[in-house]
C-alpha cells in the first residue's frame, strides 16, 4: 500500500514532523515549537537566539514561557546534549535535504496467549 502526500518546500518540514508525530507524541504546541526551532537552526537546538525567535513567533510574552516546551522536548528525548554540552536534535526529526519519499515498515508480531 502506498499513500502519496503532496507538499511544498515551505510545508515539507511540518508535514514530515506531523507524520512522525505518532511516534514522537508531541502536543500541537510542542510540534509548533519544534518546527520553528529546526527552521531557525537545523543543527543546534534551543540556542538563546533561537529561543527568542521561537518565543516571538509563538507570541509568548517572554522567553521563559517557552522553557516549558524546551523541557518537554528534552523529556521526550527529541533534543539532547552532545559531548560538548550543546543541544542537538535526534536524527529522525531532521529529514535529509535530498529526501523525496519515506517508507514506513510495520513489523507485526503475533503473540499467542496460552490458557
Amino acid at each position: 500500500m502506498e499513500l502519496s502526500i503532496r507538499t511544498s518546500n515551505k510545508n515539507f518540514l511540518r508535514n514530515y514532523l506531523e507524520l512522525l508525530n505518532g511516534i514522537l507524541r508531541l502536543t500541537p504546541r510542542e510540534l509548533d515549537s519544534l518546527v520553528l526551532f529546526i527552521e531557525y537552526d537545523p543543527e543546534v537546538a534551543c540556542s538563546m537566539a533561537s529561543r527568542k525567535y521561537v518565543s516571538d513567533a509563538m507570541n509568548f510574552k517572554s522567553v521563559s514561557v517557552l522553557n516549558n516546551y524546551v523541557k518537554s522536548l528534552k523529556d521526550k528525548k527529541i533534543i539532547g546534549k552532545d559531548s560538548e554540552g550543546v543541544y542537538r536534535y535526534i536524527p529522525i526529526v531532521k529529514p535529509p535535504t535530498d529526501l523525496d519519499s519515506i517508507t514506513f515498515k510495520f513489523i507485526l508480531s503475533d503473540s499467542k496467549v496460552s490458557a
